[in-house]
């Protein structure tokens, strides 16, 4: 495989079109082109930030080899391993959030049945107040733990996957 090859398939496997790369590279979108067709070879400085964006080294992109095409599919597999890796952790919060708002939801309803008709009854004033204050600092209560469970929960995710 040639540079022209590798300048096409690295680009196509990042995902990015002809005008994102000349963007990236301050040049023309019909550079990437003639590049690409192997009309015209980039220069060193080109072939450089080439290597940078695409996240190799300036020597898979001038030395042909036999096992460029594997290379350039373990990368796409690896990107395309990374993204569901992404998706499967976004939609384990989603339901980590779900099931502990519906708990929360549940021992507030809870908190508020047992200082409403167990505990302080309507009696007098001084238990309606002191029902309702129950009521009030039971639901802040469970607010905040839902929320640190929920902080600890997003920062081990988060530290999980800056491990990999």
């Amino acid at each position: 495989m040639d540079l022209s090859e590798k300048i096409f398939k690295m680009r196509k496997a990042n995902g990015l079109s002809q005008d994102e790369l000349s963007d990236q590279m301050s040049v023309s979108r019909q550079s990437i082109s003639k590049w690409e067709s192997g009309q015209s070879t980039p220069e060193l400085d080109k072939i450089i930030k080439l290597a940078e964006i695409f996240d190799v080294t300036t020597d898979y992109l001038l030395q042909p080899s036999e096992t460029d095409e594997l290379i350039v599919k373990t990368s796409i597999l690896e990107k395309q391993q990374r993204e569901i890796l992404d998706q499967q952790r976004k939609t384990k919060n989603r339901q980590f959030l779900i099931v502990s708002l519906f708990i929360s939801f549940m021992v507030i309803i809870i908190i508020y049945f047992i200082g409403r008709y167990i505990m302080f009854p309507d009696v007098g004033n001084g238990y309606v107040f002191l029902g309702k204050t129950f009521i009030i600092c039971g639901i802040i209560a469970v607010i905040a733990i839902t929320s640190i469970f929920n902080f600890r929960y997003r920062a081990k995710s988060v530290n999980h996957k800056n491990a990999e």
